[in-house]
């Protein structure tokens, strides 16, 4: 399916604008995993909403650096070795993260801002113009489910009546609205 929808905007306030602001929102696996090659800077944590983790990355990477810069080559080793460790656990938190965050923003989305209010005079879906006509015309068809013993066509049957017999009754019908209409 095509996401030509994504871009566009009805202007209204159902479920389509609702959809729309959450495609915006909402957070994407690829481009996190894409930001967790650059780790060292913390990207990822930042795009998924964990500042604090964001800035112990940073943190860690600025350490590695100032300890290999003054020749403290195992402690940077050690300091490097812990961030990348961390960097592999975040491969399965993404996932987790991801879910969660994009589980807050359907919920903040479709829970938390309401529709528009209805146009002026809006009644529902019916209106009660020309109810009158409408209730004859109801009034004559015949209801799929007729209580057993009910119905006239089939008292004098003690069984449904055949395919055949359908057909038949079909027709007679057909015939009888033909005659109706050219008199």
């Amino acid at each position: 399916m095509s996401d030509a929808w994504k871009h566009l905007d009805l202007e209204g306030e159902g479920l389509q604008s609702a959809n729309l602001r959450l495609v915006q929102l909402m957070k994407r696996r690829p481009r996190a995993y894409g930001l967790l090659a650059l780790f060292p800077l913390g990207l990822h944590r930042a795009y998924l909403e964990d500042v604090r983790g964001a800035w112990i990355y940073r943190a860690a990477s600025v350490a590695t650096l100032a300890a290999w810069w003054f020749g403290q080559g195992w402690v940077a080793l050690v300091i490097a070795g812990l961030t990348v460790s961390f960097a592999v656990y975040d491969i399965r938190w993404i996932e987790d993260r991801v879910a969660t965050l994009n589980k807050v923003l359907r919920m903040m989305v479709y829970k938390g801002k309401h529709s528009a209010a209805a146009p002026k005079g809006f009644r529902g879906r019916y209106t009660d113009d020309d109810l009158d006509g409408y209730l004859r015309v109801k009034e004559q068809e015949r209801g799929g489910h007729v209580l057993p013993g009910k119905d006239p066509a089939l008292n004098s049957r003690s069984r449904a009546p055949s395919f055949a017999e359908q057909e038949a009754m079909l027709k007679a019908l057909a015939e009888s609205r033909q005659n109706d209409k050219s008199q």
